[in-house]
């Protein structure tokens, strides 16, 4: 079961979004096979590929996930499918979700706004062929699906912010058989996260996000790990190694708009040290990228919405070596969803994402209490992230956006 929730309209079913309000929209998509299966999806809009997923390990469950920013028109279909003539099993039970999608408006086409006349600033981009990059030189992602704004420029792989503000990025990627896909987000030139997968014999799927704040000409790019062979799989119909990125909110200085500070909530956290299920129920990220708000404790690693309204959730994180992880994100005391990653004798990587509806002072966090789970961190490896941001306050006088799921 899909559920995807744009502003404040839940919409359960089985099938297709259909975008009723034009704008710009972020996806997100998770899946966890069965032991020993494969997991083969991909995200479609109007039948046209917009990203792929994919997992396999032998005697073991595969995960994997992927990110789109896309602008829809009105009737446009956004959905997932399973790879044609490929036999896969997705494994889920009542208190066990891992295989999950998400969309939300972030910017709709006929938005007023006295501040950012610049308007909605998005890109999407893939990569259509496979690359060896061992200089730890820039990804480049030749095809661009989505470039609102003219950001992203495909022969540099730069993404160069036009106005300051609040954006959230997502990359994953692919590696080739018995490879690793090992990659790290660059600010300017200062590292911020990195994603890395490896499976002994077999592809391996890898990824991160992060909420940033950037000033106006600031760059954000994906580099291959220094040092490292990394090798990424690419194909003109199977696009797993992306780059997408959108602003949330840009930066007021002493003008007032609809686009209250007060209500602009955002925060992106990272574990730089190993962790476990051993030292406390709730995962205590240590490196705060953002934190507008103030929203998310440090000391407790819980976020508490200062807002209400509709919020985005994005969880990832890396196994110590061997190890497994089970990390559950919860709502209050009420289970969410879940991620799982092992890779046997390997670091595994694994995340997931969710849309939830918050009132004024209901909390957030992420729990590894119940399983045994070991994380990987360093300081200057930073694979473990939570990130979370308002998109949708509860004002009165605001419209309802609007979204149908068809089956």
């Amino acid at each position: 079961m899909y559920r995807i929730r744009i502003a404040a309209v839940l919409l359960i079913s089985i099938g297709a979004f259909v975008c009723q309000t034009p704008g710009l929209y972020a996806f997100t998509f998770y899946a966890l096979s069965e032991t020993g299966k494969e997991l083969w999806l991909e995200m479609m809009k109007n039948g046209q590929l917009i990203a792929s997923i994919y997992a396999y390990i032998v005697n073991d469950y595969g995960a994997a996930g992927n990110a789109a920013i896309l602008h829809l028109d009105v009737g446009d279909r956004v959905y997932l499918k399973a790879r044609d003539n490929r036999d896969q099993t997705l494994y889920g039970q009542e208190h066990q979700i891992y295989t999950t999608v998400t969309g939300e408006l972030l910017y709709a086409d006929n938005k007023i706004d006295a501040v950012n006349t610049h308007g909605a600033v998005g890109f999407s981009a893939v990569m259509t062929v496979n690359a060896s990059i061992s200089d730890g030189s820039t990804v480049i992602y030749n095809n661009v699906i989505t470039n609102v704004g003219h950001p992203y420029d495909t022969t540099s792989g730069t993404f160069t912010a036009p106005l300051e503000g609040t954006y959230v990025f997502h990359f994953h990627a692919l590696s080739h058989v018995d490879k690793e896909a090992w990659l790290e987000l660059f600010h300017n030139d200062q590292y911020v996260v990195a994603s890395y997968g490896y499976v002994k014999g077999y592809y391996a799927d890898s990824g991160n996000s992060v909420v940033l704040h950037l000033k106006k000409w600031d760059t954000v790019k994906v580099k291959a790990r220094s040092g490292s062979d990394v090798r990424l799989y690419g194909n003109y119909d199977e696009f797993y190694t992306t780059f997408c990125g959108a602003l949330l909110a840009p930066s007021i200085h002493g003008v007032g708009s609809s686009h209250n500070t007060l209500q602009e909530v955002a925060f992106s956290v990272g574990l730089t040290h190993n962790e476990s299920s051993a030292i406390g129920p709730n995962i205590v990220f240590d490196r705060v990228f953002t934190n507008v708000g103030r929203g998310f404790n440090v000391n407790t690693g819980v976020f508490t919405a200062s807002v209400g309204g509709i919020y985005a959730f994005h969880f990832h994180a890396l196994t110590q070596q061997g190890q497994e992880i089970w990390a559950e994100l919860y709502h209050n005391f009420i289970y969410v969803n879940s991620l799982y990653a092992h890779s046997p004798g390997n670091y595994g990587s694994g995340g997931n994402s969710a849309v939830l509806e918050l009132i004024a002072g209901d909390t957030v966090y992420l729990d590894i209490n119940h399983h045994n789970s070991f994380l990987f961190g360093d300081r200057n490896d930073i694979y473990s992230t939570f990130t979370g941001y308002l998109f949708a306050p509860n004002i009165v006088s605001s419209p309802t956006v609007e979204g149908s799921l068809i089956g």
